[in-house]
C-alpha cells in the first residue's frame, strides 16, 4: 500500500491511501492527493467533527435525539473534534470511556454517538474498523419497577389538588408516559384517549415507538377528566396548560410525596403501577395491557415485568388439566 507522511500543526501524521503500490498509483497520489494537503482539504474531511456533522445532517433524527446527540458531543466528544479519525487507538478510547465520570447509562449514550461517528468514517472508507467494537462498556444497573400500592395511590391522590390531581389520576389509570400525557389536546379525548405524540422541552414529537394507540377511559378516570375540562377545556386547546416537559412536574411531585410520607420514587413509577395492577387484576389479556402501554410487542411486557408475572404463574392451581379425569393411563 502507498502511505503518505506529513506534518500538520507540528504533529506528524501518517495515512494510508488504500492504494496498492504501483507506478500508476504513485503518480496518481502525486498528481491528485498531495496538492490537496497544502489547503488542508485532505485533513478537513478526515476529522471527528466532519463525521459528526454528517450524522446530524444526513440522518433522519427526532428533535429529542438531536438534542441528546448534541449534548453528548459538546460535553464529551468535542475535545477530539480536530483529531483525524484514523489516529485513535482502542487503548486510548478505553481509558477515555472509563474516565468520563458519569453513570453507565450516560456512558452508553456518549459512546453510541461516538460509535456512529466512526461508522460514518467506515462508510467513507477512511477507516476499516470501529474501535468501539473492542471496548466493553460498564454494566448498566438493572432497573426494577417499584410500583405504588393501591393505598399509596389513594393517599397521593387525596393530598393532591387541582390540575395536578387530575394529571396524577390520568397517569395512574392509563400508564401513559408523562410526555404523552402533558402533550394531550382536548381533540385527543373522546370515547378513548388517542395517544399520538409526546412533548419534551416544549417540542412536540412522535411517541417513543412512533405509533398511535387508543387508551380506554375507565369509569374511575372520567370524573377527573371532566374536572380538568372545567379548568382548561373552554379556553384552551391543551388539556394541561403551560407544561412543556416532564421536568415541570418535579417540584410538584417531590412536595407531594414528602407531604404524604411515602417512600420516594420517581413519578414514572405511575406507569409501572398501572401495568402491574392491571396484570394482577386478571381482568385483561396480556396483549391488551401491552397495547394500552404502547409496547411494540408482548415480549417487552414480559421482559419488564417478568418478576410480577411469575408470581401470578406460581399462584395458578396445579390441579388444572385439559385431560379427561377418567383417564387412568398416560398414552405415549
Amino acid at each position: 500500500m502507498i502511505w503518505i507522511s506529513f506534518y500538520h500543526n507540528g504533529k506528524q501524521i501518517r495515512k494510508s491511501t488504500k492504494l496498492p503500490s504501483t507506478k500508476e498509483n504513485r503518480k496518481k497520489v502525486e498528481r491528485e492527493l498531495l496538492p490537496k494537503l497544502n489547503g488542508d482539504d485532505f485533513l478537513s474531511k478526515q476529522t471527528v467533527e466532519y463525521y459528526y456533522k454528517i450524522i446530524m445532517k444526513e440522518r433522519e433524527l427526532k428533535p429529542s435525539s438531536i438534542r441528546k446527540y448534541a449534548s453528548c458531543y459538546t460535553k464529551h466528544i468535542a475535545k477530539f473534534k480536530d483529531r483525524s479519525i484514523d489516529t485513535f487507538k482502542v487503548s486510548e478510547l478505553k481509558t477515555w470511556v472509563y474516565s468520563l465520570g458519569v453513570s453507565p447509562k450516560q456512558i452508553k449514550s456518549i459512546v453510541s454517538v461516538f460509535r456512529m461517528i466512526f461508522q460514518e468514517a467506515i462508510y467513507d472508507e477512511a477507516i476499516e474498523k470501529n474501535p468501539f467494537t473492542h471496548i466493553k462498556l460498564p454494566k448498566l444497573i438493572k432497573y426494577e419497577p417499584k410500583p405504588f400500592s393501591r393505598k399509596e395511590v389513594s393517599i397521593l391522590i387525596n393530598n393532591a389538588d387541582g390540575w395536578f390531581k387530575n394529571l396524577l389520576v390520568l397517569l395512574f389509570m392509563t400508564g401513559m408516559r408523562i410526555g404523552e400525557a402533558i402533550a394531550l389536546d382536548w381533540d385527543d379525548i373522546d370515547e378513548y384517549i388517542c395517544v399520538s405524540k409526546t412533548i419534551s422541552e416544549g417540542n412536540i414529537g412522535n411517541t417513543k415507538t412512533d405509533t398511535v394507540r387508543y387508551v380506554p377511559i375507565f369509569d374511575d378516570l372520567k370524573p377527573y377528566i371532566q374536572n380538568q375540562k372545567l379548568l382548561t377545556g373552554l379556553a384552551n386547546k391543551k388539556v394541561f396548560v403551560g407544561l412543556k416537559d416532564a421536568k415541570d412536574l418535579h417540584s410538584h411531585w417531590h412536595k407531594l410525596i414528602k407531604k404524604c410520607g411515602i417512600e420516594h420514587r420517581v413519578l414514572y413509577q405511575a406507569r409501572h403501577t398501572f401495568a402491574i395492577h392491571a396484570l394482577d387484576s386478571g381482568l385483561f389479556k396480556v396483549s391488551q395491557i401491552a397495547n394500552i402501554l404502547g409496547h411494540t410487542s408482548v415480549q417487552m411486557l414480559f421482559q419488564r415485568y417478568a418478576k410480577f408475572i411469575k408470581s401470578e404463574i406460581d399462584s395458578v392451581p396445579k390441579s388444572f388439566s385439559t385431560l379427561s379425569t377418567n383417564l387412568s393411563t398416560v398414552v405415549a
